[in-house]
Parts: structure tokens; sequence; C-alpha cells
């Protein structure tokens, strides 16, 4: 089955990947479940005995408190992990995978929410049973949370090159911004309206752009800032001046953006 997968996003970018195996995603499974056990087991025992010590009836209840909290740090330790590290839980990360949408951007709070919850019948019946059965006849080795979710799992460039070797040849992907003498936008700009998953397009769009024809670069650079404009509220005269620059409009999002995160 071949490894390599290549997308062409909506923008019509295409990104490669290289699709992580059964072997790797079992090994990163292990890990998550082992550290997520060990949690469970620790919180088990530290509770076993206040717990008999108070009355049966209220006893029953924080037992299936208890139940509850252990069912939600099961589902919230991926979709945590995943929404604020690009798609990296502990042992994706560990195993240098990611998860992405299917069309190559980052995955967002509700694809990592449908793909956590549907992991419960992956698991059956019993450690990812029907999650195996269901990759081993799909292309993408995608699990049913993923196909719930439309997303995939792939290896990163870090993977990448340690299984490459040091004779890897293609070039780590670098967005390259030129220094910002003066910002034109910055009073108006409001980074903390940009999500996740709008940085990650600008970050491939600012990366790649050199690789596309000037028309095309042109319609592109339009079509992502044009959104972002309109969450800002920009005045009729800052959208006609951007309209002369999107490229110079997006850099500055793109570096004021990873300024307040960094």
């Amino acid at each position: 089955m071949n490894e390599q997968l290549s997308i062409e996003t909506p923008e019509q970018i295409d990104l490669s990947f290289q699709k992580a195996g059964i072997g790797s995603r079992f090994y990163a499974a292990l890990i998550d479940t082992g550290l997520l056990t060990l949690i469970a087991l620790i919180g088990y025992y530290v509770n076993r005995n206040f717990l008999t010590e108070l009355g049966e009836t209220l006893g029953n209840w924080l037992g299936a408190l208890g139940g509850i909290i252990v069912f939600a740090l099961f589902w919230g330790y991926y979709m945590v992990f995943e929404v604020t590290t690009n798609g990296q839980s502990l042992g994706k990360r560990a195993l240098g995978l990611r998860v992405i949408k299917e069309e190559g951007y980052p995955i967002g709070f509700a694809d990592s929410a449908i793909r956590n919850l549907v992991r419960v019948v992956d698991f059956l019946p019993f450690f990812y049973g029907a999650g195996l059965l269901a990759m081993l006849i799909n292309k993408d080795w995608r699990r049913l949370g993923d196909l719930a979710a439309g997303t995939l799992v792939v290896k990163t460039a870090r993977t990448d090159r340690k299984l490459a070797g040091a004779n890897l040849k293609a070039a780590p992907f670098v967005v390259n911004i030129p220094p910002q003498q003066t910002f034109t936008y910055s009073a108006w700009i409001q980074p903390e309206l940009v999500t996740e998953t709008e940085l990650g397009v600008i970050r491939e769009y600012l990366g790649r752009r050199g690789m596309l024809p000037k028309p095309r670069r042109s319609e592109l650079g339009r079509t992502i800032a044009n959104p972002i404009i309109e969450k800002m509220d920009g005045s009729e005269e800052i959208r006609n001046r951007i309209l002369v620059d999107y490229d110079k409009f997006l850099e500055e999002v793109y570096v004021l953006k990873t300024s307040e995160t960094t």
C-alpha cells in the first residue's frame, strides 16, 4: 500500500504527506492508553479510602461521578492535546505523528470532538478491534473516528527525516516573510480573532506562494484574506488598501498572530 499521500486543497495548493501506518499508530495509542490508565489507577487508589468512609448512598453517587470523570478524562485527553498541539497527543508526538483534516488543514475543536467520541466504537470489542478492521480495508488507514470526522493521521517532517536518514533531499517547509519595516494594518488587525485553522492556511500560503503563477497567487491571497477582513469589520478605506496588496496583509496577520502566541 502506497504510503505517500497528495492532497489538493480547495485553494488548489498541492500538499504532500506520508501516511501513518498501523504499526506507528498502534504504538502511539499504546503510549496514550498507558498514560491514561496510569492516571486512572492513581486516582482510584487515592480516592478508594475516601469513598469507603462515606455512607453507602453518597459513596454510590460519588462512584458514578467518578465513572463520568474517567470517561471525560479518556475523551478530553485526546481532544485537548489535538486541538492545542497541532493534532498531536503525547503518544503521537513521541512517534512523530499528527492528525489533519482530509483537505490538509489543521483540525479544529469539532473535528477532534467527533473523532474522539467515535473512539469508543473503534475500541470495541477490545483495544481498537473495530478501528483496526476499518484501517485494514481503508486505503488511507483511517479508523471509524477519522472517517466520521473527515480526518487522517500523517507522519510529521521530523519523522520523515529520521526515516529517510541524513541524505534527505526534501527541503523543510519554511515561511518566508521579508523583514517588516512598517506595519500598514497593525492598528486594525485583531490577531486574537484569527483561528488556528486560519493561521495554518495562511502559513501554507506564505510558504508556497513563490511556486504559484502570479494570477493564481493574487486570487488565492484574496480568497484567504477576505473572510478575515470581514471578521475584523474593516472599514471601506482599509478594504480598498488591502485590495492593493493581500500578501502584505496576510504577512502582518501571520507575524502579529505568531508573536501573540510566543
